[in-house]
């Protein structure tokens, strides 16, 4: 056994990268196993605490949309970011591979609501730089959960109906009475199983009802008004026989094993950065600081990461050859996304694999590594944060000339947080949503625009204790941001045996020159669903070929037409 120069982490004999932060290891001496847990030791990153769903954990849900991250896509390309950025607009692309890595950090505490710095019981200057920003994103996550506006159980179902009204249109209301269109569905990621039902009903009468399936490998579907049978076969050899390509049967049942892969992969990448600040490169003082665009001063801890040019191009460096070598990143993009097989199947060309992108990826990192370090330097970019007794209240990326920054102000009970974009190359615009809870009422509104044109785009009213299958009970409204009079509001409340309304009211249509004043249409959806599979006679389309599959379409099709015709001759009687 080995330790890596660079971490310190025990590694075997053959390696020749570092698998915990991508050290090159030539040269390294041998140590001993003991040597080895030492420097592991010293190495740890700091325990965060769990956060407790309560309301006033909730509030902060409010704000999630406005730092919603982007899956990281394994063909990203930073030379290409930089070669399409118009001549001269340097400040705003340099930010382009720091926010890239970031979103890459934060996709899997983020997404799956874990932690990416654990294991220890001391934060260096260097961890808490990135433990400050990763519990204010959890504490997001959380309490998106806690509000239910994310659902992680492996386990749901639910039938969701569809109603519509128009005021001012009887002629339109006559076809609406008693005409709706239901969704129930059934998941169930432990029994690798999924099924949907869906129906429609125009004026009473059942138009069309369809069923589809996977369960453990296998679809199926049937339509009974169009033909008298369930179709079901293996999707592996459905898609071998159709497109002589092996491709990657979805496993619901590794959900939750993938999302703990994913926080593993993202610790990764959080210690290759963290591995790359340093005493001179990261400062931390208390210090009174200023939010420049909600105009309140505090103080507390500003911490500023300023790499120097060789500190850049080293990271990049070791980015690279920890994305080349990331056997688990690969292994995980095979299984969850099957891209070259499914592309290939479906008749998109010959995509790379996974590992073909990430070798691609790392080679574009490394050879971009030098000229991007460079002209980040020479552009004086640098990264922000500022801390007061523990909570995040600034991360500030700049350059010379461009600025992203996130501010977070709190005042008695209410909390304002903004984006912030500042470029020399386009408008400057903002995002800020203000929020206070009371007797368990999340009261708020979002609103955004360029300092010239700003918009109220969403007020809102939540009910923190209580959800439906889709979000939290309350009031949602939009006013028409042409401030011509209209108005668009979201009431979620309690319906009829223990389901839920989503009532969507449109009004002042009439200045639109609309035919109508106001439309509502309501959603109601319950908490457990009934879907089922269906009752006909099943037919196995394994094996079916490519002329098999063209005349049960005709069949079907035909089945349709006749469907179709029988209404329209009972809507016109």
């Amino acid at each position: 056994m080995k330790n890596c120069p660079n971490c310190g982490q025990e590694v075997q004999d053959e390696e020749k990268f570092c698998e915990h932060c991508g050290e090159k290891l030539e040269g390294a001496e041998t140590v001993s196993a003991e040597a080895g847990a030492t420097g592991a030791e010293t190495s740890a990153a700091a325990e965060s605490s769990e956060l407790g769903a309560n309301a006033d954990h909730a509030v902060s849900a409010a704000t999630a949309t406005e730092a919603a991250p982007v899956e990281p896509q394994a063909s990203y390309s930073y030379a290409q970011t930089l070669e399409e950025a118009p001549a001269g607009k340097k400040g705003m692309k340099l930010l382009i591979p720091v926010v890239a890595v970031i979103i890459l950090l934060c996709a899997g505490f983020f997404a799956f609501g874990k932690k990416l710095l654990s294991g220890g019981v001391a934060l260096s200057t260097e961890q808490k730089f990135l433990h400050y920003q990763e519990k204010y994103l959890q504490d997001k996550m959380d309490a998106m959960v806690a509000l239910g506006f994310i659902n992680e159980d492996l386990k749901q179902s639910s039938d969701m109906t569809l109603t519509g009204e128009i005021e001012g249109s009887d002629e339109m209301n006559k076809y609406l009475k008693d005409s709706q269109i239901q969704l129930k569905y059934d998941m169930d990621a432990e029994k690798n199983s999924f099924i949907v039902n869906l129906s429609a009903k125009i004026m009473g009468t059942d138009v069309v009802e369809g069923f589809a399936d996977y369960r453990d490998g296998k679809i199926g579907f049937a339509i009974p008004v169009a033909d008298e049978h369930y179709y079901r076969g293996d999707l592996k050899t459905i898609m071998k026989n159709l497109t002589e390509q092996d491709i990657v049967a979805p496993d619901l049942k590794k959900s939750a094993e993938n999302r703990k892969r994913l926080v593993e992969i993202s610790k990764k990448y959080g210690d290759l950065l963290v591995g790359s600040m340093n005493k001179d490169n990261l400062t931390v003082e208390k210090k009174e600081f200023t939010l420049e665009n909600l105009k309140e001063k505090y103080t507390g801890e500003v911490y500023v990461f300023k790499p120097t040019e060789e500190d850049l191009k080293n990271f990049y460096e070791k980015l690279a050859d920890t994305v080349e070598k990331d056997s688990d990143l690969e292994s995980l993009l095979e299984d969850v996304y099957a891209t070259s097989t499914w592309d290939s199947a479906l008749g998109m060309g010959d995509a790379e694999t996974p590992k073909d992108q990430l070798s691609e990826l790392a080679k574009e990192i490394r050879d971009n590594a030098a000229d991007t370090a460079k002209e980040m330097a020479d552009n004086e970019f640098q990264w922000q944060i500022a801390v007061v007794d523990g909570d995040l209240r600034q991360v500030l990326l700049s350059t010379k000339d461009d600025s992203f920054s996130l501010e977070i102000a709190k005042k008695g009970k209410t909390v304002t947080e903004q984006i912030n974009v500042v470029s020399s190359s386009s408008e400057n615009m903002y995002l800020k949503n203000s929020y206070s809870v009371k007797d368990k009422m999340l009261e708020g509104s979002i609103s955004g625009g360029n300092g010239v044109l700003d918009v109220k785009a969403l007020e809102y009213k939540i009910d923190t204790t209580k959800h439906s299958a889709l979000m939290p009970y309350g009031t949602y409204i939009v006013h028409d941001p042409m401030g011509m009079g209209a108005k668009f509001t979201l009431t979620v409340s309690d319906g009829e045996k223990d389901s839920s309304n989503h009532e969507i009211v449109v009004e002042g249509l009439e200045k639109y020159q609309m035919p109508f004043s106001s439309a509502k249409i309501n959603l109601n959806t319950t908490k457990t669903g009934t879907a089922t599979l269906p009752k006909e006679e099943e037919v196995d389309i394994s094996n079916y070929s490519q002329e098999d599959f063209e005349k049960l379409s005709e069949t079907i099709g035909n089945g349709l037409v006749k469907v179709a015709a029988t209404l329209q001759g009972e809507l016109a009687g």
